[in-house]
């Protein structure tokens, strides 16, 4: 029996051998010649058959030892890559990721991998007969065109006949002429090599070959050349043979990250802050036992320090690059844009920039959504983007950076851009703005109407335009994380969707807020700025009180009556923390600014975890419970 841990080895390997194989493949695709490429898949692909084979994975081995030969006979300049055998490699390299995924579970395999393997066979068999007939018919000049449409105008298929006879035949020249005869009858014989004058002079060779024109089947034609004396085998191919393979859909599943590689030195670096810490703790049981405190504060401030030193460390365990996520998406691209019939690149930049695990586990479906779209509704047809004077070939960009204490992930298409007014027309269509909404709505305010539930542009739904699913589901998804996504469209030139996102969900930087007796933290990633203004300042529209600040009117929320504590002391000024929500900026009226902290995260329970307005709960130095506030919800 495998050992567990070779068995959790076993499965990150390999993923990560299948993250190299497909993006290797998405290079190779590009140029089909590149032998630099070819061998590096081979290579690939033999150390993952070989562990494959050493876990006892049989279908697993199998199905990659057949892709490896693939890629033996690639690499040997023997035959060229076609668009149909690649289309073949890449389906079945999902077969793989498929069986992976069921031995990781420990489930009964979902898949028939022998349907996989003859595919590769009939692949590879197809490949080198069309590599015989290309050589065939340079050596021969055996069938002009015209000929081939007289034949196939008869409804009359077109064969090349390979007639082997067993080593010991006698009378080989004479086996020749019985075989000539016979295929006379099932057809017409347009050519046989060696020609019919060559055989009456005893120039006999073998494989015999005859080209042969006919509305029979080969396997009949097999079976009446087989009932000869002395053949032994017979191998008929067709002329102008074209392989069609049904299109596989592209289907993208994120597997959540469950093993991670943690760097020795980080180890070995957070288990001397570990020895550190217990000497620390020692010395302040010493200090305790003594009653002598007047080393208490020394003590202290060095277990704060290593606290502190111990907890950063231990969240860079956390941190695995971007790349993680990143390394998908040219597969991802190739197979979407292939289905689209569009020509579009894809440049990635920053994919060694660091996020917690479980932000990588969650952001991987919306960057999938946004390629989706870019793909879909962005790029244009080549034809189209020739006519407005781009290049045939579209352009996808994902770009990752840090910036102050966030990442950001940039997704950019130059494609045809967001049409304001057709988003508006289909808003009020669809029900989701009145008409008079409509008239107000500025064209900086796209995303707010792009991110509404049930919106789509989307005359068709399809896989790739996500089945109809709009960018609501992304902007949930980045409220989830505590993150925000901004956009900016150009008509003709293309859209930018920027993501921004926490480094880590476990601790995050937040201001505290007094309401009452009670304390609150705001995610200061949510926070556009905090002012003091005059009570005086505050204005009603409606039963709803505003304030202006710098030409924008901004609703304010006060979060006493919020959240039912009692109001707070009548005050000339009112502190105010202006926050982007899901629509736009509110302004929450709090009691008192405590200052920021960072904080760490708690769960809430599962019977207040959907409380409105509450993203999750964190424990203060003096032992309180403080709540952090889901600013996007909050009205």
């Amino acid at each position: 029996m495998v050992d567990k841990n070779y068995k959790e080895l076993f499965f990150s390997e390999s993923q990560e051998y299948l993250k190299k194989i497909n993006k290797e493949l998405v290079k190779l695709e590009k140029n089909p010649s590149d032998l630099e490429t070819i061998n590096e898949i081979f290579r690939l692909m033999h150390t993952l058959k070989g562990m494959s084979a050493t876990m006892g994975y049989k279908e697993l081995a199998d199905l990659a030892h057949h892709l490896e030969d693939i890629f033996d006979i690639l690499r040997s300049e023997k035959v060229n890559l076609t668009s149909q055998m690649i289309d073949l490699i890449f389906e079945s390299v999902d077969v793989i990721s498929t069986l992976i995924e069921d031995l990781k579970k420990g489930a009964s395999i979902s898949v028939d991998t022998s349907l996989y393997i003859t595919k590769l066979k009939e692949a590879i068999s197809k490949v080198e007969k069309r590599e015989k007939e290309k050589k065939l018919e340079k050596e021969t000049r055996i069938i002009s065109k015209e000929q081939l449409l007289r034949f196939k105008n008869k409804g009359k298929n077109i064969f090349l006949v390979e007639v082997y006879l067993k080593k010991d035949a006698p009378l080989k020249s004479a086996r020749a002429f019985i075989i000539l005869n016979h295929l006379r009858v099932l057809g017409e014989v347009i050519k046989s090599i060696p020609s019919k004058e060559a055989l009456k002079e005893g120039k006999v060779e073998f494989p015999f070959k005859v080209i042969i024109a006919t509305s029979l089947k080969e396997d009949f034609i097999k079976s009446k050349l087989l009932k000869i004396t002395d053949v032994e085998d017979i191998k008929i191919f067709h002329y102008e043979e074209k392989i069609t393979e049904k299109e596989r859909p592209s289907v993208v599943q994120f597997k959540k990250i469950q093993s991670m590689r943690i760097p020795v030195e980080r180890l070995d670096k957070i288990l001397n802050l570990v020895g550190e810490l217990a000497i620390a703790k020692s010395r302040l049981i010493q200090i305790t036992q003594d009653r002598d405190y007047s080393l208490l504060e020394d003590s202290v401030y060095l277990i704060d320090r290593l606290v502190s030193s111990l907890q950063d460390e231990t969240l860079k365990m956390r941190l695995l690059p971007i790349s993680y996520i990143l390394d998908n998406f040219p597969r991802i691209v190739r197979d979407l844009a292939k289905k689209e019939g569009k020509e579009v690149d894809l440049e990635i930049a920053g994919s060694d920039i660091e996020l917690d695990r479980a932000i990588l586990d969650e952001i991987g479906d919306p960057l999938v959504h946004l390629i989706r779209n870019a793909i879909d509704h962005g790029i244009e047809s080549p034809s189209e983007r020739i006519k407005k004077g781009k290049p045939s070939r579209g352009k996808i960009s994902i770009k990752v950076w840090r910036e102050k204490g966030h990442v950001i992930i940039e997704i950019s298409d130059d494609g045809r851009g967001i049409d304001f007014k057709k988003v508006i027309e289909k808003a009020v269509e669809k029900g989701l703005i009145t008409q008079e909404e409509a008239l107000k709505i500025e064209p900086s305010q796209i995303l707010e109407i792009l991110t509404m539930p049930g919106f789509s542009t989307k005359e068709k739904v399809t896989d790739v335009s996500g089945r109809g699913v709009g960018l609501d589901v992304v902007k949930a998804k980045l409220d989830a994380l505590g993150g925000r996504i901004d956009l900016e469209t150009q008509p003709g030139k293309g859209s930018k969707f920027q993501l921004t996102l926490p480094l880590t969900l476990a601790i995050i930087k937040a201001m505290l807020v007094g309401v009452g007796k009670e304390v609150y933290a705001i995610p200061l990633m949510n926070i556009k700025e905090v002012i003091k203004i005059p009570k005086d300042n505050v204005k009603l529209i409606g039963a709803n009180k505003v304030i202006t600040l710098r030409e924008e009117v901004i609703p304010l929320v006060n979060l006493n009556e919020e959240f039912g504590i009692g109001f707070s002391t009548e005050r000339k000024e009112l502190s105010v923390v202006i926050v982007e929500s899901r629509i736009k900026r509110i302004g929450l009226v709090v009691d008192e600014i405590i200052g920021e902290q960072d904080i760490v995260v708690k769960p809430l329970g599962a019977y207040i975890k959907k409380i409105k307005g509450i993203a999750g709960a964190t424990i203060l130095g003096d032992g309180r419970v403080a709540l952090i506030l889901d600013v996007i919800n909050i009205k």
